[in-house]
């Protein structure tokens, strides 16, 4: 049996892999459901009703207006607690039919963030998966007994990497399709499909191939972490100390420093730079509010320096871990 064959084998059967896909199809399942039970579809009747509501709404903070509202603030406009212009009354602008439309999704419009929630959760699912399924062989001393019969360590090393890469990626494919089948019904029976042209789903299917690169990063940073722990608490805890220390002290740290461009040190922006095409962060530190406006400067964070930044820490980890497993007794 061939070393791939039996890899992918192997994570087929482990009960972490098969645990961890139902929790991820359960939360993107409940998420669908919530989507479709809160959204309805648009009719004219729904339009008209809410057409009428906002004339009523109108009519009725109109009456309080000319019944004692607009003589309270004459009151204040005399006392010069508010100034003049400030008594003018409801407009019909105020209350336009919009407001008082029941949600519907709009395919085109709410997709995208769609795509994101999917490729987050197929993430964590997939990161999960790859730090189990190594740490889980170092700690048993089941990598040990493999390198006897395979002894080339980075070839071993290397391909129950690729298997992950490759069985992460068509489940997370599988899925995403199902997501893809829910939400379109979603549109079609509580929403609308309207404006879906072919740039759109273009621009759609490059934000789910980014989505799947996301999910790829996730399986080789917990596969990366618990191999050179050897154990996949290492993985879980790293990610733990990333999101409470780095995250949440650093954010204090950085604000602290007056550092330019905070927004730039998180991990969080350049994930929604990755997906979303780019974020424009602010430098707040270059304006001096007390004289006045300011427009502070700009920096837009492109999804092409996000992916770069991310693939080049993601290089650097595969390629220690790849040294130590050459380096280091395995015993």
């Amino acid at each position: 049996m061939s070393l791939v064959r039996a890899e992918r084998r192997r994570l087929h059967k482990r009960r972490v892999t098969v645990v961890m896909l139902a929790i991820g199809v359960i939360l993107l399942g409940l998420i669908a459901g919530g989507t479709w039970f809160s959204n309805h579809k648009v009719s004219d009747a729904t339009r008209a009703a809410a057409v009428a509501q906002a004339e009523q709404e109108y009519q009725r903070a109109l009456d309080d207006w000319n019944s004692n509202g607009k003589k309270r603030c004459e009151d204040d406009v005399k006392a010069g607690q508010i100034p003049a212009e400030a008594c003018q009354g409801p407009k019909p602008d105020y209350f336009l039919a919009d407001y008082y439309m029941p949600s519907t999704f709009v395919f085109k419009a709410g997709f995208r963030d769609m795509l994101t929630v999917w490729a987050m959760i197929m993430a964590f699912v997939a990161l999960v998966i790859g730090a189990s399924s190594i740490g889980a062989e170092w700690s048993s001393g089941s990598m040990m007994n493999l390198l006897t019969w395979q002894p080339r360590r980075v070839r071993v090393l290397g391909t129950k990497l690729g298997v992950l890469l490759a069985v992460t990626a068509f489940w997370s494919l599988v899925v995403g399709a199902l997501w893809t089948a829910a939400m379109w019904a979603t549109a079609v029976f509580r929403g609308t499909t309207a404006g879906m042209t072919s740039g759109t789903w273009q621009s759609f299917a490059l934000t789910g191939l980014r989505g799947l690169g996301v999910v790829a990063a996730a399986a080789v940073f917990g596969f990366v972490l618990a191999s050179l722990g050897r154990r996949t608490a290492v993985a879980m805890g790293v990610l733990i100390a990333l999101i409470v220390v780095t995250q949440f002290g650093l954010t204090i740290l950085l604000f602290m420093a007056k550092v330019r461009y905070p927004e730039m040190f998180f991990v969080g922006n350049h994930l929604q730079a990755w997906m979303n095409g780019s974020v424009t962060m602010y430098d707040q530190t270059s304006c001096d509010f007390s004289a006045g406006m300011c427009q502070p400067q700009q920096l837009v964070l492109t999804w092409q320096r996000a992916g770069t930044i991310f693939g080049a820490g993601l290089l650097a980890l595969v390629g220690l871990s790849m040294w130590q497993i050459r380096a280091r007794d395995v015993a």
